[in-house]
């Protein structure tokens, strides 16, 4: 079944992925959205400028989003989500655990510029690894929840906002709340936490609708074969019949990115 990943980093290891886009093909996985990271791992390289690379050399098959520190003053961020989105990105990436609240009044005219330019926005949700190049640097999971982004999303009906990590495992039901009533949200199904509540069938997932769920794999690469064969397991699971799989690996990512 073909399908499209919603979630994967530069690898430090495939600085420019042309092993993880053979990887791909092999596996039928048509693009994938590629997140800019700030410098917190050294198995990624880091960094916006290495997302719009790789979208270059890979165009048509990893398509790009901005990494964004809503903690960096709003005029400097809007102009960074201008410069990539003239690049042809198609979403924003935030990981709220760096100390900021998305749901503060301050950030209105950056999601209002967000909307303008006709970006998605997905968050990374839950709890968040220590960054093991700066072991002291404080991190905070509460605003990395998806009721922090109730507000935004209701005023911005046009952003669609992505939940990574199914919203994390403490903070799922949010996401289950948010699907089910806010047109524009949607999550993704990354390990850990995203893996966890759909293996262990938790209550609420059965009624969610089915357009709302996101194939995504925080880079699958050589594994794709095995994460597809035991998503398409525990979908079933779950009471995904083919055309909710289809759905669900394919149709939902390619309808928001609008490719296919």
């Amino acid at each position: 079944m073909k399908s499209i990943d919603i979630h994967i980093h530069v690898l430090a290891s495939d600085p420019d992925m042309d092993g993880y886009v053979t990887a791909m093909d092999r596996n039928g996985v048509e693009a994938a959205l590629v997140h800019g990271l700030p410098e917190v791992d050294s198995m990624y390289v880091c960094g916006n400028e290495a997302v719009a690379r790789v979208v270059r050399r890979h165009r048509g098959r990893l398509l790009g989003s901005v990494y964004v520190d809503l903690g960096c003053p709003a005029e400097d961020n809007i102009r960074l989500v201008r410069q990539y989105a003239a690049l042809g990105f198609k979403s924003i990436k935030l990981i709220p655990n760096y100390g900021f609240d998305p749901n503060d009044e301050k950030h209105e005219p950056f999601w209002q510029a967000v909307e303008d330019l006709g970006l998605m926005a997905l968050s990374h949700c839950g709890w968040f690894m220590g960054d093991k190049l700066r072991p002291e640097l404080r991190l905070q999971s509460l605003t990395a929840s998806p009721f922090h982004f109730e507000v935004p999303a209701r005023r911005h009906p046009k952003i669609n906002f992505i939940f990574s990590h199914f919203g994390g495992a403490a903070t799922y039901l949010e996401t289950v709340v948010l699907l089910s009533r806010l047109s524009n949200c949607y999550a993704d199904v990354c390990p850990g936490w995203g893996l966890w509540v759909f293996e262990n069938r938790l209550p609420g997932l059965q009624t969610l609708d089915r357009s709302k769920v996101l194939f995504g794999t925080d880079n699958a690469g050589n594994r794709y074969d095995r994460r597809m064969r035991r998503w398409s397991r525990i979908m079933r699971s779950n009471g995904y019949n083919r055309s909710d799989r289809r759905k669900y690996f394919y149709e939902n990512a390619a309808r928001l990115l609008k490719v296919g």
